[in-house]
């Protein structure tokens, strides 16, 4: 996107708030017409002072005079009501679209399918989104603030300069040319120089974000020096691009102000030489002389804002680009919203790859009726998560349907889907809030009752009771200040708040010692009935209940039946089985040994 089309996209980015902007736009131009005629009066006056010092009689000097002193009074005034008018709207209206585009950029960002946060660290795409809206902010407010007013009066400037005399305005215009092109020759130096300058600002963002939130891991493996020395290699490296930037900057900035002063004796010396030869009246020479030096400053704005605009670029680039990202997973034009949903559901011959080559799952069939209990089992990796991925709309099917209560999941509204189905992910997702807030995450309007009961149906109310502020107490980032499997506890008590009718539990009791899991197993037994529950487990004696197990490997479903079914085929699962519960191959030991695991 180049630098004009980057400009327009940010003023189209205005949005609800161009009438005003209009107004304000207007008012600028009135600003600066109202500018120019102050130099223009002042000519006008100096010409009567020289005609009158000329002349022995000086009394019709006030009568003349007069007229024009009054009508510098008029703009004068003029133009403090226009400014005061700019300056008031102009900051409201910049920081409220600035947070109108934090707020749109944040929404956008969590619609992104997960495949792209895979991608895209958080930290890159947090920096993109503070240094975006803050380059926003800073050209809408310099726009009607400054630029507009400094690009308008560049275009009244020519007419009305030669309507004046035509020599001197040639001169200032030529002059004022010059001075564009030697600066579009730097900044066409920097722009590249500043886009290498902020990628190395979002390394140091990525780095940083990365380093502060796996903190205990660098403590723990005493890597505090290891990873400040990374830092501060990207910190050199940041500074070897930013560097040559800043030298051209320099240069543009001597350029500037040398500019003012070559124009204004350009203008006096050629306004002498056209004076004596009788060409210019002395306060011709004064409004030129007046008018070159505000040229000089329009254009002095003008470059100040080409400046930060091809500084801002990359930022804005950066983001835009997210927010052109069209997700991957979104509502089709038929989308709807199903209700509660019965959740009887099926997979028909489902295929996925993540990277279009290796398939994660392949011809997938299975059906999971309201009630029953389904558990996946199979090595890591073998496609249990990605399977259960699809349900959800994490990702979607290359070939093959997904349906609930017969309809494809594609034909339902992502968010009522996901209101359909509670998941209890292996690793617990929680914030840095209350223990209240992460559980109205499940049900934002659950009474202080709803949330004790859900607390000790998933066996959290023990420890929460211990907190010093009880529900109220903050749990850290991630939740760090609980243990494994306190925040377990509360991503299960979330989820029970949210009462769907179906349920996914990815190694939702890996976390849990063995006396919680058989207390928390006993009020899943409860939650789960009269729902669809998909269970995703290794550690088999949890499964013992399932209505079906599927057994998964390299992506496909390979065995197929109740716990003991399986047990007896001696295929993958007894297998599994006897690695895990440490069993001989003698049958009646081995079906002992499974008996007293599952009770």
């Amino acid at each position: 996107m180049s630098l004009l089309a980057l400009y327009r996209r940010v003023l189209e980015s205005l949005g609800s708030d161009k009438r005003l902007a209009w107004t304000l736009a207007l008012a600028n131009v009135a600003l600066v017409l109202a500018q120019f005629a102050e130099p223009v009066l002042f000519g006008r006056i100096i010409d009567r002072l020289s005609a009158a010092n000329a002349s022995p009689d000086r009394a019709g000097l006030w009568e003349s005079t007069w007229p024009y002193l009054l009508a510098w009074i008029a703009f004068g005034l003029f133009t403090i009501a226009c400014g005061a008018l700019i300056a008031l709207h102009a900051d409201r209206l910049a920081h409220r679209r600035r947070h109108i585009m934090l707020r749109r950029y944040f929404e956008h960002v969590l619609q992104l399918p997960l495949s792209h946060h895979a991608q895209v660290h958080s930290g890159r795409l947090m920096k993109i989104m503070l240094q975006g809206t803050d380059a926003l902010w800073m050209l809408w407010l310099g726009f009607f603030r400054e630029h507009l007013a400094a690009f308008a009066a560049l275009v009244v400037l020519i007419p009305i300069a030669l309507s004046m005399n035509w020599r001197l305005a040639l001169l200032l215009i030529g002059l004022s040319a010059l001075f564009v092109a030697v600066t579009r020759l730097v900044l066409r130096k920097t722009s590249v120089l500043q886009s290498r300058v902020e990628s190395h600002h979002s390394d140091l963002a990525e780095h940083a974000s990365d380093t502060l939130g796996n903190v205990a891991l660098v403590q723990s493996f005493a890597r505090i020096d290891d990873e400040v020395r990374a830092l501060g290699g990207i910190s050199r490296r940041l500074l070897g691009a930013q560097f040559p930037a800043l030298t051209w900057w320099a240069v543009l900035t001597v350029l500037t102000r040398s500019a003012t002063t070559l124009t204004v004796l350009s203008i006096m010396a050629a306004g002498i030489w056209l004076y004596i030869h009788d060409m210019i009246s002395v306060g011709e020479i004064v409004t030129f002389t007046v008018f070159s030096g505000l040229v000089i400053a329009r254009l002095e704005q003008a470059v100040s804002f080409t400046s930060r605009l091809s500084q801002d670029a990359p930022r804005l680039r950066d983001f835009f680009s997210v927010l052109d990202t069209v997700p991957a997973i979104r509502d089709g034009s038929h989308a709807v919203d199903p209700g509660r949903l019965r959740g009887e559901i099926e997979f028909h011959d489902v295929s996925f790859s993540y990277d279009g080559q290796r398939a994660a799952v392949e011809a997938i069939n299975f059906v999971a009726r309201p009630g029953e209990m389904v558990a996946l089992v199979g090595a890591s990796g073998a496609g249990k998560s990605t399977a259960l991925a699809l349900l959800y709309r994490a990702f979607d099917p290359q070939s093959g349907r997904v349906t609930i209560d017969g309809v494809d999941v594609r034909d339902f509204r992502l968010d009522a889907l996901r209101r359909n189905i509670g998941v209890v992910f292996q690793e617990a997702l929680l914030f840095n809030r209350s223990i209240a807030d992460n559980l109205r995450v499940g049900d934002p309007d659950a009474s202080d009752e709803a949330l004790q009961d859900a607390a000790r149906r998933a066996q959290a109310l023990d420890f929460i009771e211990r907190e010093p502020e009880g529900f109220d107490s903050r749990i850290g980032e991630r939740g760090r200040a609980l243990s494994g499997g306190e925040r377990q506890r509360l991503s299960i008590a979330r989820v029970l708040l949210k009462d769907p009718p179906i349920l996914i539990l990815d190694e939702a009791t890996s976390a849990l010692d063995g006396g919680t899991e058989t207390r928390l197993l006993r009020a899943l037994d409860e939650v789960t009935r009269n729902r669809t529950t998909l269970v995703i487990a290794h550690r088999l004696a949890t499964i013992r209940l399932a209505s079906r197990i599927l057994v998964f490997d390299q992506g496909r479903i390979v065995e197929s039946g109740t716990f003991d079914e399986l047990c007896l085929a001696e295929g993958i699962f007894a297998r599994l089985a006897r690695e895990q519960f440490m069993m001989h191959d003698n049958g009646r030991e081995h079906d002992r040994a499974l008996s007293e695991a599952s009770a």
